[in-house]
């Protein structure tokens, strides 16, 4: 079994949990992972997992910060400590974008604007996350016009990022204490490229030891009518996407809250203002893609070594000739279980059915 190192909200060392029941390290690639822990109530846990303390495995970039905790005593008499929560992105999720940001820039330019001004360096010091800074410059050139006022941090950055498919992480190091925000993107390892050695999940390779495929349209959607200021006929209109007949699957986004003028009354030009209206649409277009998920349980010790061969990120082909599916795609999710027994992993390739809450913020936004 693994060692836990927790650190306090300072992040100064406190101490090592070497026991536990179970952990789930959920890593994702443009949202904010999670973690769960059950171990055994002992004084030392009791004093380590706190609220607010972090948890560091010492073979991740990432760590997690606790949100919630639980003690109970089950069947067998034992009390049990649950300790959950986020990866240290989730302190984003802590603040609002205060005002309004305009933004015409590449998306990496944006995302760091946005970072800057309302959690590393904001011009309200109160709002300033304790250890936060930003990474280094990637230079990746995808192109956002974008206008936010008073939404979530947190929300608005993974909208950017699952919009253009790019990755965020918020690097813990122990050592000089620092959290450090990280836009990332994964390694092309399909079996068309020859730049990078491929990764290729199948059965007969021995790699996949459980596989579940989903496709569904459900939630498919690939022309955004964008509505901006102004009423009836003199109402601000811009149209995303493309689709025709049967295979034509429209949503109107509402954006009547958004100004075609700044804070300080200066008109935006017409252009800018619908390339902004035509940002939103493909937020909400890239939120409502055709579902095409392979599920799969990995083999750890078959042919792909996991964070060498393929990670959370890269684009793989997984396939299945039986099913008559061979499909190129991205690891969106890993689940690290680690459990008395030993350990394994599970990989959503694909983006996975929106929750509830998904749907709502679609309707939000």
């Amino acid at each position: 079994m693994m060692e836990l190192y927790i650190f306090d909200r300072d992040l100064n060392f406190q101490g090592i949990i070497e026991n536990f029941f179970s952990l789930r390290w959920v890593r994702r690639y443009s949202k904010c992972g999670e973690f769960e822990l059950h171990c055994g109530l002992t004084p030392a846990t009791l004093s380590l997992l706190r609220i607010g303390n972090v948890v560091w495995k010492n073979d991740d970039q990432e760590a997690g910060i606790i949100e919630y905790r639980n003690i109970s005593l089950n069947a067998q008499k034992e009390e049990v400590l649950v300790a959950k929560g986020r990866f240290a992105t989730s302190l984003l999720g802590r603040r609002i974008i205060w005002g309004t940001e305009i933004i015409n820039n590449t998306v990496e330019i944006a995302i760091r604007t946005l970072v800057n001004n309302h959690a590393v360096n904001p011009t309200n010091p109160d709002r300033a996350i304790p250890k936060l800074q930003l990474g280094n410059i990637k230079g990746f050139t995808q192109l956002v016009d974008m206008q936010v006022s008073y939404a979530n941090l947190l929300e608005e950055i993974e909208a950017l990022t699952q919009t253009h498919e790019l990755g965020i992480r918020t690097l813990f190091n122990p050592t000089v204490k620092t959290f450090t925000f990280d836009l990332y993107e994964g390694l092309d390892r399909t079996i068309t490229q020859t730049a990078n050695a491929p990764a290729i999940f199948a059965q007969e390779y021995e790699n996949v030891l459980e596989q579940e495929y989903s496709e569904s349209i459900n939630n498919y959607r690939n022309i955004a009518l964008v509505g901006g200021i102004g009423e009836g006929v003199e109402r601000e209109l811009i149209t995303v996407g493309s689709g025709m007949g049967q295979d034509r699957f429209e949503v109107f986004v509402d954006q009547r809250n958004l100004s075609n003028e700044t804070d300080d009354g200066t008109p935006i030009p017409q252009e800018e203002y619908q390339a902004m209206l035509a940002q939103k649409g493909l937020e909400v277009l890239a939120e409502s893609k055709e579902i095409q998920t392979f599920d799969s349980k990995i083999n750890i010790g078959a042919n792909l070594i996991y964070k060498q061969d393929f990670d959370l990120g890269d684009l793989v082909t997984c396939l299945n000739r039986r099913w008559g599916i061979t499909i190129d795609t991205r690891i969106t999710e890993i689940e690290e279980v680690y459990e008395t027994n030993g350990k394994s992993i599970n990989v959503t390739f694909g983006n996975s059915v929106p929750t509830l809450i998904d749907k709502i913020k679609q309707v939000v936004r």
